[in-house]
């Protein structure tokens, strides 16, 4: 029942499913592992749990908890792999929660052979705001297969996401055909996955289409597609995500001069990623505010 439970929730489910239910389901598959003598099985549940767990915007520090829970039983077990697996995702977790040092690099040297480490080095330069080595993570990571597939073809659209609000925040006129294609190439393959699960992938084309519009500089369309990717992850329970579209909606309005509204969604995206528990991005947000309220005293 276990392996039943991991198949289908680890790699079927993202299709069909909100990644809710799917990481709900994987813990339950982990569970079932352990009381039913089948912990390969079980770990297998346990390291998507967590996978899936962070793309659905689970409370941060609740999700620390079950790794810090997984990596005691895994260790007991003796099962080194999986418990390097999870250190991956602990570190991560760490660098969000405020507990951690924003060194994205940090990565233990046997954990480098895996596709995952390279994965979470991107996004945690992503998080942290590191953008131009975030560009050079994820390009690295695409040349080794070609396509947005290279952490897990099962994470394809979280990278595309990620690839392509990270190249339109770097991306000047005289850049490079292959760093202007980025965003459109992302903006296709979620545009391909929201046809399976809008729950999981709506809120993510929309947010990525806001940004190609605030860079194109169609100001009133990026406002309406802010204001839906915001609604639509708010919608889908996806707070994190909901935070980032507040908070890339911000910047838009900062950009346009709309200090007011800019201040406006700045407290939403603050409130977002406290319900997260993102205790760094709190500080980021924080910050902007600040800097908006200097300027506005001026």
């Amino acid at each position: 029942v276990s392996s039943l439970f991991f198949v289908y929730y680890a790699f079927v489910g993202t299709y069909s499913e909100s990644v809710q239910t799917c990481a709900d389901n994987l813990y339950r598959g982990f569970e079932c592992g352990l009381a039913c003598g089948d912990t390969t099985s079980g770990f297998l549940n346990a390291i998507h749990y967590v996978r899936i767990a962070m793309m659905a915007g689970t409370h941060l520090p609740t999700l620390l908890k079950r790794i810090e829970y997984f990596l005691e039983v895994m260790k007991s077990h003796g099962n080194m792999l999986a418990v390097t697996h999870l250190i991956l995702d602990l570190d991560t977790i760490l660098i969000l929660v405020g507990k951690g040092p924003r060194d994205y690099t940090k990565v233990q040297d046997n954990a480098l052979k895996f596709p995952a480490s390279l994965y979470h080095q991107a996004i945690r330069a992503f998080w942290i705001g590191h953008s131009e080595r975030c560009h050079y993570l994820f390009e690295k990571g695409v040349k080794r297969t070609g396509n947005h597939s290279w952490g897990s073809r099962h994470n394809s659209g979280f990278e595309a996401l990620y690839h392509g609000l990270n190249a339109l925040k770097i991306m000047k006129r005289e850049s490079l055909q292959q760093m202007k294609a980025a965003p459109r190439n992302a903006l296709q393959l979620l545009k391909i996955l929201s046809g399976c699960s809008q729950w999981n992938y709506r809120n993510k084309v929309q947010l990525l289409e806001a940004e190609i519009l605030s860079y194109e500089g169609r100001n009133d369309e990026a406002k309406e597609a802010y204001a839906s990717a915001i609604a639509s992850a708010q919608c889908f329970r996806l707070v994190h995500e909901q935070g980032l579209a507040c908070e890339r909606a911000g910047f838009h309005f900062k950009k346009i001069k709309d200090r007011k509204s800019a201040c406006d969604i700045f407290h939403q995206a603050k409130q977002c990623y406290a319900e997260w528990g993102s205790q760094m991005k709190v500080e980021s947000i924080t910050r902007q505010l600040d800097i908006l309220q200097i300027s506005q005293a001026r």
